[in-house]
């Protein structure tokens, strides 16, 4: 995974370096990847730049927060990936962009779900523990 979400754009200190938020910022990178590879947004990358994506990928992933945290306590039965999301970030975007976006915006969710599969962190089932994995990563970068 490319780091062109910065995950310092995370936590504002100490106290915000838990796992949802690691969680949040694998999300907005796998986000960002299949914006870039998507046929039907050819078009979007042509008129928005790298950091453009970027930064709508951090906002989508940060208003995701809300939808996992519903999951997780119960107030509904799984993620919302929602238009209304696109349409806040870019208000003037067309019905087949924002489809478009949807559609990256959930194969991003189920990539990075399943990447939870093998991996030891839960952040999803533990999302509000405090992580090194934030430190270990300013201190390494992203293992290859």
């Amino acid at each position: 995974m490319d780091d062109n979400v910065k995950a310092d754009n995370f936590y504002q200190d100490d106290g915000d370096k838990i796992k949802l938020n690691w969680f949040c910022y694998e999300y907005a990178n796998n986000l960002y990847s299949f914006i870039k590879l998507s046929k039907k947004l050819a078009q979007y990358r042509t008129h928005h730049s790298p950091a453009q994506i970027a930064d709508f990928s951090l906002y989508f992933a940060k208003r995701m927060r809300k939808s996992i945290y519903d999951m997780q306590t119960g107030k509904s039965e799984g993620i919302l990936i929602n238009a209304q999301y696109v349409y806040e970030y870019k208000p003037k975007c067309s019905f087949k962009q924002a489809q478009a976006l949807i559609e990256a915006a959930k194969s991003a969710w189920d990539d990075t779900v399943l990447g939870c599969t093998v991996c030891p962190n839960r952040c999803l089932s533990e999302a509000f523990e405090l992580t090194p994995m934030f430190d270990n990563l300013a201190k390494t970068g992203w293992p290859s």
